[in-house]
């Protein structure tokens, strides 16, 4: 039987796969760097810190809140929000900070997200000497939570 080669498939007309999300092409490429590295070098924080902080939206903070875009942000990138708290000068021009467990391995990776005094923008951060306490308390109950 001649095919013609004028036939429409038998699946229909072709369509493009829509177009990962930065965060979804950023975990798509955390997660194929590290298929490809030893198991026991973690990925660098400062990696893990950029893909949670594409993952956040300030439109989802001013509409739905501080607390529930971190936790939203955390969840699309497969950590934990743990708890926000006021800022307190902890941190120069934040009004709040979040605790972020980005992974259990090792004792737990943890990362913050401050929300600026005018609440217009939001950014990561590793924990310096000021905020070493939050995540020194985030270990103590990451520890309570998995004993639980």
């Amino acid at each position: 039987m001649a095919t013609d080669a004028h036939s429409t498939p038998l699946q229909g007309p072709f369509k493009p796969a829509p177009a990962p999300t930065t965060a979804q092409a950023l975990t798509a490429s955390r997660a194929s760097h590290e298929a490809t590295r030893p198991q026991q070098e973690p990925v660098p924080l400062a990696l893990d810190l950029v893909e949670l902080e594409l993952a956040l939206d300030l439109s989802d903070i001013a509409d739905r809140g501080f607390c529930d875009a971190v936790r939203d942000a955390a969840m699309k990138i497969n950590g934990e929000f743990l708890f926000d708290l006021p800022a307190s000068g902890l941190v120069e021009d934040a009004q709040r900070i979040a605790v972020v467990c980005l992974s259990r391995d090792n004792g737990g990776r943890f990362g913050l997200v401050l929300l600026s005094a005018h609440g217009d923008r939001v950014r990561t951060a590793e924990a310096d000497e000021a905020t070493q306490g939050l995540v020194r308390f985030a270990r103590a109950f990451v520890a309570v939570l998995e004993k639980l």
